[in-house]
């Protein structure tokens, strides 16, 4: 669960940057995981993918909020809180 808190704040921070560079993906490092790679669709979203696991399709949301699908698991909801912070919900846990 930690590591996939940090996935998520980088991934919301590095969206920032990823509208203006369509052909480039990035890679998030965290102390002691292996490097999770992150790029853009070209219909929109992202696909995560860390080496030894199952990619994730990323998608965003109307709400500014993300729908993350590995597959074969329940999809994760993502959204933003006022004041700041994000939500992470995974149906029936």
């Amino acid at each position: 669960m930690r590591k996939l808190f940090a996935i998520v704040g980088a991934l919301m921070f590095s969206s920032l940057f990823m509208h203006g560079a369509k052909a480039q993906g990035y890679v998030i490092q965290t102390p002691g995981q292996p490097p999770t790679n992150v790029n853009p669709m070209p219909g929109g979203g992202y696909i995560m993918q860390t080496p030894g696991r199952p990619p994730t399709n990323v998608n965003p949301t109307g709400q500014g909020g993300y729908i993350m699908q590995t597959p074969g698991e329940v999809p994760t909801n993502v959204t933003p809180m006022p004041g700041g912070g994000y939500r992470v919900q995974t149906p029936g846990r």
